[in-house]
């Protein structure tokens, strides 16, 4: 059980007009998690508006009143879901980016947390790839209160890179990528990863992240013109 699963479920507790819940213990919050990854998993097969809560319940092997213990409605689902994956990265992030500030050196460099932030990203979602799909496909859904909450905490996701990004473009000249542009294009990417990702052939996050990084930052050309000049040479033979 991580800090964010409590956050999550604690935090609907401060949603305007809720009612009280009993009070939670670990167990609580350990089945709560289970019933969200299970409910995510159904979005994702058969999309948010099909899903019923009878279907969320009959495959987390509860009843459908037992399913109303944790949650008070489909809505509020789909709400836990996206809050407990967005608190969770942002949070993850602040405290490695200021790990990371904290020790100086090459670590601190914009680059260093660049690699850190997309590896967090993929760490988690090329486990979970039905969360990724819900968040990027059914955030519209969400409405009210409700997705206030998300939407802040995606614009403090998304800042986070922004931040990375314009540490990055900030010695550079103005033929130079914009931050927010670069920001947008490589949520693009790294969230396209559930389309075309296999477990069984596919390097790992940390691999994965790398490899972003580099085309981030120097693209898929040479630097230094020799591949191009070796291409060149091959095609007057």
């Amino acid at each position: 059980m991580t800090a964010s699963n409590v956050i999550a479920s604690e935090k609907l507790r401060e949603t305007p007009g809720a009612t009280p819940r009993r009070r939670k213990t670990a167990k609580f919050d350990r089945k709560l998690v289970e019933i969200l990854h299970t409910a995510a998993a159904v979005f994702a097969e058969v999309g948010y508006d099909p899903a019923s809560i009878r279907m969320v319940a009959d495959r987390a092997g509860v009843s459908v009143a037992g399913l109303y213990y944790y949650v008070r409605s489909k809505d509020e689902l789909l709400y836990l879901i996206q809050y407990h994956v967005f608190d969770g990265l942002v949070r993850r992030f602040e405290t490695d980016s200021a790990q990371m500030l904290a020790g100086g050196g090459e670590g601190a460099r914009p680059e260093a947390r660049l690699h850190r932030f997309i590896h967090n990203h993929l760490d988690h979602f090329l486990t979970d790839m039905a969360s990724l799909t819900v968040c990027t496909r059914e955030l519209r859904r969400l409405s009210g209160d409700y997705l206030q909450q998300v939407e802040s905490l995606q614009r403090a996701y998304f800042s986070q890179a922004f931040e990375i990004f314009q540490e990055l473009c900030s010695d550079q000249d103005d033929s130079r990528m914009d931050p927010r542009t670069a920001t947008l294009a490589m949520f693009g990417t790294i969230n396209w990863v559930s389309s075309w990702y296999d477990p069984a052939s596919d390097k790992s996050a940390g691999e994965l992240a790398e490899e972003f990084v580099k085309l981030y930052l120097r693209g898929v050309s040479p630097t230094d013109g020799k591949s191009g000049e070796a291409r060149k040479g091959r095609g007057r033979q």
